[in-house]
């Protein structure tokens, strides 16, 4: 119970910390419509998972998602710093594929409705 309460902890820690290091400290255009999901931390709290998403095209995404692999070197040391940890978790930036489904799915849905909204104003003009 107290590993999971710890790892819980650190998992927001690291969300609020990267948040902050991608949007304040790294001057990179690839990475601007990032936005992290969710962070998976190992048991052990030496590995978490980043999910990121970000709302672009597939080739955007390749960028951003480049980008940040990249700069995991920078933001893995600037989180020992931010967070003063005695050994920083390995990270790795991962797409959330759970809400990119989600994402395409409310896309689908909406542009459908408005289909349907057309055809009725359609209708009743005619």
């Amino acid at each position: 119970m107290l590993l999971s309460k710890r790892s819980e902890q650190l998992e927001k820690s690291l969300k609020r910390e990267i948040n902050n290091i991608i949007y304040r400290k790294i001057n990179d255009p690839r990475i601007k419509f990032v936005t992290i999901t969710r962070i998976k931390v190992s048991s052990d709290l030496k590995y978490a998972d980043i999910f990121v998403t970000i709302f672009n095209d597939e080739a955007q995404q390749k960028k951003a998602l480049k980008g940040l692999k990249n700069a995991t070197k920078f933001i893995r040391g600037e989180l020992g710093k931010d967070l003063k940890l005695r050994y920083a978790p390995n990270i790795e930036f991962k797409i959330d594929e759970d809400l990119e489904h989600q994402y395409r799915l409310l896309k689908i849905i909406t542009e459908a409705h408005d289909q349907q909204l057309n055809l009725k104003k359609d209708k009743n003009n005619e």
